[in-house]
């Protein structure tokens, strides 16, 4: 009975020990979640999950990574806080600088600039010279809520007196960038509305691409794509995280992922203008 008492007395202090151990694991390492949208091609999963890796390595965060399938799927999120960060199209941000759920985190440089076109693209031996030859043509936009894939060549057309739902025979949604490159390579629609940079991503990836398509016509430029984090997030943890990407092209590892995504170097927000994507969101409000 003796040795029992020992042992019963020894195995609740060593319960207790593991879940002090637990508890402060737990809050060491606090949980963040990391959403992608369509900004992203797919075929990069792997280079975003040594991005998450490599997060969790560097800092005392749980990293968690999300790929929303829509941009109203990530707008929902991150205002029920079930995500904390994510790398989102610049309208997209917008919504969420206006409702107060985020604000800026990071802001990605590429090729030097923090800017970024919507590209209409079609096969390379079309004839077509601009968005407007697509009048009564198949045509694919990515996302109702991307800037580059929706917002600006609608703009566009209502400023030349034309509504997409009429303009185009018919209208297919994506919902991926890299989708809408491969739906007019495959001839499913005639053109398509895309983000220049994950144009340039997919390119390099599959170089033939190259061979196949041609930019009809360029709208732009816009204030690129940011990474923003929740609102309500507090000071010390913004300072921590936004020093994440403020320092991934200052080691090995990270600008080993960058460079896989083309990305120079994240640096600080400060005189970035998103108010054009603003004015073209307003304006389409008002002219449906």
């Amino acid at each position: 009975m003796i040795f029992g008492q020992k042992f019963s007395t020894g195995g609740k202090i060593f319960t207790t020990l593991i879940m002090l151990f637990m508890l402060s694991s737990s809050v060491y390492a606090k949980k963040v979640t990391f959403a992608f949208t369509g900004t992203t091609l797919k075929e990069d999963l792997k280079t975003y999950l040594l991005w998450q890796k490599y997060l969790e390595k560097n800092s005392h965060f749980d990293i968690g990574i999300k790929f929303a399938r829509t941009y109203a799927e990530v707008i929902s999120s991150i205002k029920d806080e079930k995500t904390d960060i994510a790398y989102v199209c610049s309208s997209t941000y917008m919504i969420l600088r206006d409702k107060k759920n985020a604000r800026l985190l990071a802001i990605p440089i590429i090729n030097g600039k923090d800017k970024y076109y919507s590209y209409v693209i079609a096969l390379k031996k079309s004839k077509y010279k601009s968005l407007l030859d697509f009048k009564g043509k198949i045509y694919a936009f990515t996302d109702p809520g991307s800037n580059s894939g929706a917002i600006a060549p609608t703009y566009f057309l209502l400023k030349k007196g034309y509504k997409v739902n009429t303009f185009f025979r018919n209208l297919v949604y994506t919902y991926d960038h890299g989708e809408s490159i491969k739906a007019v390579i495959d001839g499913f629609v005639d053109g398509a509305s895309v983000d220049s940079l994950v144009y340039a991503q997919y390119i390099k990836k599959h170089p033939s691409a190259a061979k196949k398509l041609r930019i009809v016509q360029k709208l732009g430029p816009f204030t690129i794509s940011p990474i923003v984090i929740r609102y309500n997030i507090n000071k010390k943890e913004f300072k921590k995280l936004q020093d994440l990407f403020l320092n991934m092209n200052k080691t090995k590892i990270g600008k080993e992922i960058l460079n896989h995504l083309n990305i120079e170097r994240f640096i600080k927000p400060s005189n970035q203008e998103y108010t054009k994507i603003y004015q073209m969101q307003k304006y389409i409000k008002e002219h449906k």
